[in-house]
């Protein structure tokens, strides 16, 4: 007999391909980078093919040898950070710079791997490290389907469920929040709801500290505009955003407008609008749980929950920064031979400039060698007498100097006018 490396089952060795998935037999990996299957890990789970990857980790099916069930296990294995020895199991590390953002965040992944055990209502259920990294153990969910095959296939049951679905959701993330920990990957791939109407969360992205060092994964639609950003610190109101967008696809059937468009131009649709009938207290919650900006975000689930409960809750609006268009390079933008023109203009411009310099300085050195002219034999007037003395005519009575002023500008006190008020509205 020989076991399925995809869905771990067994079946003869005499068949190439699997009986219950039809995936052909290999013991090959499908990359350099990942483990070869069929390799036992913490000396009980036997690593299966990739069923899934991303910048961070990949994701293995397993066989768990103990309880003789599939599980799932998430290896951390950042791209940029990291590589794999070759045909061995070892993950080694770039140098430098690289490897210190690599260990930091294996050190937070295996914490919060290690916290998050015991939580109800979600898939995390073992970890432990090996191979100069950590794995998470994450189990199969049967008896149910995923929300977003819901939203897509049922969605009476959705309309019917959706109050109870939102409600277990926030339930569950909650005390999860509560001890630090974001799940930053909730969409309706990753929410399950089982047969007896419970709900169980899965697929954890770990990037409460991993954003700071390493891009993590973003769902269209789902994750907030922060989350995009590398360096960037997130806090639990990226998931309340989350929380909103999956609720606000519930009401509406409608996916929301990605976070990066809205951010340069908010087109999102409030729920009215698009002829849902809600309380306006309600749909005021979901719109400021879906703010772009985190400041101006409903920052914990449980005040979600108590706006969307509240009829009165106000809408909190906030104005978001327009992208500013980047400064057009006139110059350089230009052909060859505008760009000769513009040249040849500025050096004739300079050599004007030159000339004018050089021709001025000539007559100043020629007016300093020419005869200085006769000073004046005007007579000085007498002392006392004033300017106007001097030229007004003798049948022109005398006149003093305040009375000259004041004739003089008269003509434009008559002229000035009262500026109109400035209109504040």
């Amino acid at each position: 007999m020989r076991r399925c490396m995809y869905c771990m089952k067994e079946y003869s060795n005499k068949l190439d391909v699997c009986p219950n998935c039809g995936k052909e037999y290999t013991d090959s990996p499908l990359s350099g980078r990942h483990l070869i299957p069929g390799t036992l890990l913490n000396g009980r789970y036997t690593a299966g093919c990739s069923v899934d990857q991303n910048s961070i980790f990949v994701t293995y099916a397993a066989w768990d040898n103990d309880k003789e069930e599939k599980v799932l296990i998430d290896e951390y294995l950042p791209v940029n950070l990291s590589g794999r020895e070759k045909d061995g199991a070892r993950v080694l590390t770039k140098s430098g710079d690289q490897a210190d953002k690599y260990y930091a965040g294996l050190s937070a992944f295996s914490d919060e791997c290690r916290d998050l055990q015991g939580f109800k209502n979600i898939d995390i259920i073992d970890s432990f490290e090996e191979n100069n990294t950590c794995y998470a153990v994450r189990c199969v969910i049967k008896n149910g389907r995923t929300l977003a095959e819901l939203i897509d296939n049922d969605y009476e049951y959705i309309r019917s469920h959706r109050n109870n679905i939102l409600v277990n959701i926030i339930r569950i993330i909650a005390p999860i929040h509560d001890a630090g920990i974001i799940h930053g990957n909730l969409c309706p791939e990753t929410i399950i709801v089982k047969e007896d109407n419970s709900v169980v969360i899965t697929d954890f992205a770990f990037c409460g500290f991993m954003s700071r060092i390493i891009p993590v994964y973003t769902n269209e639609g789902y994750s907030p505009v922060e989350q995009y950003s590398l360096g960037a610190r997130l806090t639990i109101a990226a998931d309340v955003y989350s929380i909103a967008a999956v609720y606000y696809e519930m009401l509406t059937g409608e996916i929301p407008v990605s976070a990066l468009e809205r951010e340069k131009q908010d087109t999102l649709i409030p729920p009215s609008i698009l002829g849902i009938k809600i309380r306006q207290g309600m749909e005021n919650a979901i719109m400021n749980a879906l703010n772009i900006k985190a400041n101006n975000r409903t920052a914990t689930v449980q005040e979600f929950y108590s706006q969307l409960k509240n009829k009165d809750t106000a809408r909190r609006w906030e104005r978001v920064k327009k992208a500013e268009k980047p400064p057009v390079d006139f110059y350089t933008k230009k052909k060859f031979w505008f760009k000769t023109l513009i040249a040849a203009i500025v050096l004739l411009m300079i050599f004007s400039v030159v000339v004018i310099a050089i021709e001025t300085i000539s007559i100043k050195k020629a007016a300093e060698t020419t005869n200085v002219p006769e000073v004046s034999t005007e007579e000085i007037p007498d002392e006392g007498d004033s300017f106007w003395d001097i030229f007004r005519s003798e049948d022109e009575p005398e006149q003093t100097t305040e009375d000259k002023i004041d004739e003089d500008i008269k003509p434009h006190k008559d002229n000035v006018t009262s500026e109109a008020a400035v209109n504040t509205d």
